[in-house]
């Protein structure tokens, strides 16, 4: 008997950790499919305006509505029975909504396209700032190797990695660099983009000719386009933005019940219960002040007493 219990039990553990492995496949499996919802339903938000599923859905259902009204009223001045008018304008809905669907579908892949690489150029913009020193020399590099026939040996290079616009005083200190090495020309690399002032700056003074490269002319080099975050990357910022909105939403809808609500809704419904002796609907007061209560008390029940829950079962 013993053996048997013994065997029994090496059994079942080694099919705890099959099943366990099974179930974090699924998983597995299912979050790239989560995922995938999850960007299509970023870039259909964008793609509508902002509209949702259902102001889509009530959209698509009225547009379907007058076109086979208008298809009827068309095909019943054209032909006497009733029953061909109405299957020629099924027809006719068919066909239209066919037509529709495959343009919005191609308009759909273009604005995705168009949007992953609005999106690139975001990040790449972002990461300018926070690049390392050599990496941020190194985009510089490369669009002074594409771009050699645009600058003279005797140019002097300012490199300037700084979320603040290119001031004045930036232009003055790589105007004097470029003076104090004999030089007739710099450009100014920034990791931002150029002050009105600064651009003003260049023109009052003779001797040095300044120009600048801020990241829209490196976005627009071909030589910047190994430094682009790739679709993966892209996707990545999506769906963190997503879940950060999403905890964001979830944070905001637990606000009532947050801690130290209980107090306040105590202190609230008090003052109601106080006030109904003084004014003439006593019954709303009352009603007022026994929803705070129940407000407060399942404020302290969800940060005292309710179950908490399984941490490796968040999805956000």
């Amino acid at each position: 008997m013993l053996v048997l219990l013994r065997i029994f039990s090496i059994q079942l553990c080694k099919t705890i950790p099959v099943r366990q492995n099974l179930l974090h496949e699924k998983e597995s499996e299912v979050s790239p499919v989560k995922d995938q919802a999850i960007l299509m339903r970023y870039y259909k938000h964008k793609f509508y305006h902002g509209r949702g599923f259902l102001a889509r859905a009530v959209d698509f259902l009225a547009l379907r509505i007058i076109t086979l009204a208008a298809c009827y009223l068309w095909f019943t001045t054209l032909i006497d029975n009733t029953i061909m008018a109405a299957a020629l304008s099924i027809t006719a809905l068919t066909t239209i909504s066919v037509a529709v669907e495959l343009a919005k579908s191609l308009r759909l892949e273009r604005f995705i396209q168009k949007e992953r690489k609005r999106i690139a150029e975001r990040l790449f913009r972002e990461r300018l700032l926070i690049l390392p020193k050599e990496d941020f020399l190194a985009v510089v590099k490369a669009y002074l190797e594409d771009q050699r026939e645009k600058f003279a040996d005797d140019c002097l290079v300012y490199t300037v990695q700084s979320a603040e616009p290119v001031s004045a005083d930036t232009v003055l200190r790589a105007h004097r660099a470029a003076e104090r090495r004999g030089l007739t020309a710099a450009v100014i690399f920034s990791a931002a983009h150029v002050s009105a002032e600064a651009a003003a700056l260049v023109h009052r003074y003779d001797g040095v000719t300044i120009s600048f490269v801020t990241p829209d002319n490196l976005i627009a080099n071909a030589s910047a386009a190994r430094f682009l975050p790739d679709e993966k990357a892209v996707d990545a910022a999506i769906l963190a933005a997503a879940r950060a909105e999403k905890a964001r939403r979830k944070k905001n809808a637990s606000a009532p019940f947050a801690a130290g609500r209980m107090r306040r809704y105590i202190l609230v419904a008090l003052a109601l219960f106080a006030l109904s002796f003084f004014v003439k609907y006593t019954l709303y007061y009352r009603l007022l002040s026994a929803a705070c209560l129940s407000f407060g008390a399942l404020a302290w029940w969800l940060n005292n007493l309710a179950p908490a829950g399984d941490p490796g079962s968040s999805t956000v």
